[in-house]
């Protein structure tokens, strides 16, 4: 019996992973649980595991990004069975048990570069007969990585291997230093794995939701000296209290009261939560992460701290734990680290509203007693689904958000 290996699904809103390295060879005798590949979703390099025991057939190859559910190998109980998968399958025939891959070899030079240096190569020798090229594993990799066509490679073997693809790309950019510094460069950039989740899922709660976003500025005088005291006693707490800790504490107090805004909709049914689970923008090399802190109203500074800390890391790292990456029920997003006084973020998907914090500015402003002084001010931006939350429930969040920033020890209670 051959087993179908398939792209599983990890997380909520995936749709699709992208490969990005296969753990087991072809030909490979697996067993149950062994890992056969790794592979991006949204926010994560994840590790497939096989369901069953067999000898390994890999269909997709590194690079590809499959559908949830999409085939990316098959697992044959006998060595009869696998020889016949690698009769049906020509290109993989001669080499039955190696990394080689094989991808579709592209046409002249696709970018149209005005200036373009790129040298055809010896594509007789490395087309086979149904003319797709032949290259290893890693020479796949490292072409798709670098922007380089494996059709465009030399290749004195027959099959592009690494090697080759180091020696076009040192030729390449030996032309392009050679040329006129008036030219224009041109470089591709692949469009694959996290980040074209990410970007995907943007448009997506765009075109789905009807987001419109609020603003309120807030004076922060208080909060930030508050902050301080707490920064003095860092040895005592046991850590450095951010303010960043200190709104997703306030937040945590604010939204367990606005059921609507601690809520999510997948445009059929409206789910309110009971607790607060408050996904955390996380700025990583691969586009934004929203790792989730879980039940943070019930969560000290101390904690909060802690465990931000630790999901920003693993985020950054690309290890998040499974229960890390979804059921976010709300999303804050602090941009004043950053020259930036507001912006208009927008919505996670499902999740009905953000919470966006700018950076603290002095200004002047009218005191309590009548007098001008120097205050520092801070915008919150709120961006929400005007399906599910309306104007006066706004107003209402908003009103709680600025007692709370300009009250800030009713925050430690």
């Amino acid at each position: 019996m051959i087993l179908e290996v398939v792209m599983p699904k990890a997380g909520l809103t995936m749709v699709e992973g992208t490969i990005t390295e296969w753990v087991a060879a072809e030909g490979a005798h697996v067993k149950k649980g062994d890992t056969l590949m790794e592979y991006e979703n949204e926010k994560n390099t994840i590790s497939c595991e096989s369901l069953g025991d067999g000898i390994l057939h890999i269909t997709a190859q590194v690079g590809d990004t499959i559908p949830i559910g999409g085939k990316i190998g098959l697992l044959a109980e006998t060595k009869e069975e696998y020889d016949s998968l690698l009769a049906g399958d020509s290109s993989k025939a001669a080499e039955a048990v190696t990394e080689t891959e094989e991808v579709s070899e592209e046409k002249e030079c696709a970018r149209e570069c005005p200036t373009c240096v790129h040298q055809p190569g010896d594509r007789t020798m490395t087309a086979a007969k149904d003319g797709r090229v032949r290259a290893s594993g890693l020479a796949r990799k490292m072409a798709a990585e670098r922007g380089i066509s494996l059709a465009d490679v030399p290749a004195p073997n027959g099959r592009v291997q690494s090697k080759d693809v180091e020696a076009y790309q040192e030729t390449s950019e030996l032309a392009a230093a050679t040329a006129p510094i008036d030219e224009d460069e041109i470089t591709q950039i692949p469009w694959v794995g996290i980040k074209k989740t990410i970007a995907n899922n943007m448009v997506n709660s765009l075109q789905t939701t009807a987001q419109s976003t609020c603003m309120v500025e807030v004076d922060v005088t208080d909060l930030l000296a508050l902050r301080q005291k707490l920064v003095a006693n860092a040895e005592t707490l046991g850590c450095k209290i951010s303010i960043n800790d200190m709104l997703c504490k306030m937040l945590g107090k604010v939204l367990v009261k606005h059921p609507l805004a601690n809520a999510t909709f997948d445009g059929k049914t409206l789910y309110s939560h009971k607790h607060v689970h408050l996904s955390i923008a996380v700025a990583t090399e691969n586009g934004l992460m929203g790792p989730v802190v879980r039940n943070i109203d019930t969560l000290n500074l101390s904690e909060i701290h802690n465990q931000i800390k630790t999901l920003a890391q693993q985020a950054k790292d690309k290890c998040l734990p499974l229960d890390a990456q979804s059921g976010g029920t709300s999303m804050i997003t602090n941009f004043g680290m950053f020259p930036m006084d507001f912006a208009t973020p927008i919505l996670n998907p499902l999740q009905t509203c953000i919470v966006g914090f700018g950076r603290p500015t002095l200004k002047p402003a009218v005191l309590e007693d009548g007098t001008i002084g120097a205050r520092q001010m801070m915008h919150v931006v709120f961006t929400l689904d005007h399906q599910v939350i309306d104007g006066l429930e706004v107003g209402r969040i908003f009103a709680d958000i600025k007692t709370y920033m300009e009250n800030p020890e009713m925050i430690l209670v």
